[in-house]
């Protein structure tokens, strides 16, 4: 074959098969094959990508969007790199491909890195140089502990680069739905997290699209990659350094508090700023630590009792008044006044009713343990006493912790007779509730099911939880009822089915129902015929703004549910209000709703959630609470009260006899009102962050004991102090 320069030929090969090598002035040959079939691949591939890229178009050229033209740019030629490089192959020679091959090894986990936190909102170049460095070393310690027992330098990269991707994205969506990172202790609310994913937008953004391209360059990168071949002692050495080391750092981290002391640990404070500044992969890993509960430090089960007994001295509270009201207990699925963030004003007010109800009510702020999702850690405050700050940060108690029969409101109120039933119009399934529930003295348990029949639940379910659908089915089951209000059963039809129960109650025995609510539950962005969004913001802080009106879609649907729920609360407390038996009804707010970043912000008054104060902060777990009774009670307006101590409170208030447990929260609350998952506020409204030092770190760390002595110590709880009997 005539040649064709000096240095570069057309080398003959089998049909089908293309090849041109080129031998360089260093004497490096370097040859580059293409097939076919690989060129088949690479030119599909590069299309698909393209078309990825392009059906996303919008997403990068949004105005908002920081050097978006670029990124869509780079997005594009990327697509065709990509596809060029799994149509072409280069060949090296020995040598040189073990040099090439480590190159890329050491340069792929910043790519890795990127690709993760370009889900996380954040690249790698805004990072410090220790957080770079510190990311780096745990991307290839997970590479590390592959290559030691495949010896293989493809196999880490597409197995671990895959997980990296997997991790991000379900951060990346976790944070979008609930406002909040993921973090180990979601993996055991799986179940949970499928009831409700139908109400949420799983759709791409260019962040998404950025990402899938990296994760494609590395996947097509390391294919391309070879094992080099190595002396039986090196390949050997190379696994066991890996293997020693990898130990070393995982033992130190799970068993010493060597990486907590020189900075690497959760930021408890808030997580969001956590995987923020240091990155989402670092981040779960370091959470891994704190899944389980340790025994507090000086814990002693014989020294419980003297702690709770010492506390509550001499008290009344121990028998009650003699009077059993019925008690309803409501918690109200995101309840929140999102004016305790900022001067908020709306086109109508929508709160009504609960803002002007002060007649035979308690009242006031309740500082619950979570943001935007984890539900049932409120419920778990509400019903044990027990702050979620006591446990793993993240961790769900529910699905953790209440694995047998626990003292609780429930079983205070059954042990004097009480009815005691469960109602929540959504699935039974979420949370773990069933035996949850039954752990904690509930004898009945109703969910959407005794609502809805089975066939259209199933029917709802296969139609891809269409609520077009589900409309049309409820509508036909109910045809002179407005059950839903979205797809989820409203506030109104929900107290509906509470009076129904009361009417159909045992005359015999006082009344206890506890409830929690699906009306107000997020995803705020679908459009339903149900439901008619007449509430908008109009001024946030002293401005006013017509372009609120549209600019914080999400709020304003928020808002609009929230004047549908304080409606129906009026149509609760109207009809209780004429009945005969004494009647106290405790409604609350389990946690303020993830709804615009930018909206919340600007309420508060900063750029970035990285600038909150600890006040700022602890301002977003604030919900309201309301014990409203139907006969004459003490009227009074409580500045903040933590969700751990509102059954005592609203024991109190009913006048039911209470342990001395309940009691020694009731003392405790005089000079803590505040002990919550971002820390703690003493009487006078000072404020310290989690894990800080305190004036009373004395009195949280005996209420710690106490806690683990109701939680965990089974086998030396100290029953009289949980019990009435």
């Amino acid at each position: 074959m005539p040649a064709i320069d000096n240095d570069i030929q057309l080398t003959e090969k089998p049909p089908k098969r293309l090849a041109w090598s080129a031998t360089r002035s260093l004497g490096v040959h370097i040859s580059f094959t293409v097939t076919q079939p690989s060129l088949i691949v690479g030119g599909v591939l590069a299309a698909l990508l393209l078309t990825l890229v392009l059906v996303h178009t919008p997403r990068f050229l949004q105005a908002e969007v920081t050097q978006g033209t670029l990124l869509y740019v780079l997005c594009l030629i990327a697509s065709v790199l990509i596809g060029l490089i799994a149509a072409v192959r280069i060949d090296l020679p020995q040598k040189a491909e073990v040099i090439v091959n480590t190159v890329i090894v050491l340069l792929l986990p910043i790519v890795a890195m990127t690709m993760a936190e370009c889900l996380n909102g954040v690249f790698t170049w805004d990072w410090s140089p220790r957080t770079l460095f510190l990311n780096y070393i745990l991307y290839m310690l997970f590479y590390g502990a592959v290559y030691v027992f495949s010896g293989s330098y493809r196999l880490p990269m597409l197995m671990m680069n895959g997980l990296f991707f997997i991790l991000a994205l379900t951060n990346y969506y976790v944070k979008a739905f609930r406002g909040t990172p993921f973090i180990p202790m979601d993996l055991f609310a799986a179940g949970t997290a499928a009831n409700v994913a139908a109400a949420y937008d799983f759709s791409f953004n260019y962040q998404v699209v950025i990402a899938v391209l990296l994760l494609v360059f590395l996947t097509v990168t390391a294919l391309r990659m070879r094992t080099p071949r190595m002396h039986f002692i090196l390949k050997v050495a190379s696994r066991v350094f890996f293997g020693v080391l990898t130990v070393c750092i995982v033992s130190i981290y799970l068993f010493t508090d060597l990486y907590a002391q020189a900075g690497l640990s959760p930021d408890f404070w808030s997580q969001n700023r956590g995987y923020r500044k240091t990155g989402v992969v670092m981040n779960f890993c370091l959470n891994t630590k704190y899944i389980s509960v340790k025994e507090p430090a000086g814990y002693d089960a014989d020294k419980i009792e003297g702690i709770v007994t010492d506390a509550i001295g001499d008290n009344n509270n121990a028998v009650g008044n003699g009077v059993t009201p019925n008690i309803i207990c409501i918690m109200n699925e995101s309840l929140s006044d999102l004016s305790v963030l900022g001067d908020l004003e709306t086109n109508v007010d929508y709160m009504p009713f609960l803002r002007n109800l002060t007649e035979n009510t308690v009242r006031g702020n309740l500082y619950v343990p979570v943001i935007g999702a984890s539900t049932s850690n409120s419920e778990f405050e509400f019903l044990t006493g027990a702050p979620m700050s006591f446990f793993p940060a993240g961790s769900n108690a529910f699905m953790l912790y209440v694995k047998n029969p626990l003292y609780s409101l429930v079983s205070t109120l059954g042990a004097q007779n009480y009815t005691q039933l469960a109602f929540h119009p959504y699935y039974a399934s979420g949370w773990n509730r069933p035996n949850v529930y039954k752990n904690l003295g509930f004898n009945r348990f109703d969910s959407i099911n005794s609502i809805i029949s089975y066939d259209t639940l199933i029917a709802y379910q296969n139609s891809g939880y269409s609520t077009a659908v589900l409309e049309e089915l409820v509508a036909q089951e109910y045809p002179y009822d407005d059950v839903l209000l979205r797809r989820y059963v409203s506030d109104s039809y929900d107290y509906k089915k509470i009076i129904e129960m009361y009417e159909n109650r045992d005359a015999g025995q006082p009344f206890f129902l506890f409830n929690v609510t699906m009306q107000n539950h997020g995803g705020y962005t679908e459009k339903t015929a149900n439901f008619t969004e007449d509430v908008y913001v109009t001024g946030i802080n002293g401005v006013t703004d017509p372009a609120f009106a549209t600019a914080y879609p999400k709020a304003n649907q928020y808002l609009s549910l929230i004047k549908a729920s304080d409606a129906a609360f009026e149509e609760l407390v109207n009809y209780f209000a004429l009945q005969d038996e004494p009647t106290i009804i405790c409604m609350f707010g389990d946690h303020q709703p993830n709804v615009e970043s930018a909206f919340v912000n600007r309420l508060q008054g900063v750029s970035s959630e990285l600038e909150l104060t600890t006040e700022q902060l602890q301002q977003q777990y604030i919900t309201p609470f309301y014990i409203w009774a139907n006969y004459d009670i003490e009227e009074r307006e409580i500045d903040r009260l933590g969700a751990n101590y509102l059954s005592s409170y609203m024991m109190q208030v009913a006048g039911v006899e209470m342990p001395a447990y309940n009691q020694y929260l009731l003392k405790l609350s005089e000079t803590l009102p505040v002990i919550d998952t971002v820390g703690v506020i003493d009487a006078d409204g000072n404020h310290y962050t989690l894990g800080s030092k305190t004036p009373y770190d004395v009195l949280i760390a005996d209420y710690k004991k106490v806690v683990y002595n109701l939680i965990f110590d089974e086998k030396n709880r100290c029953d009289d102090l949980f019990s009435v009997n």
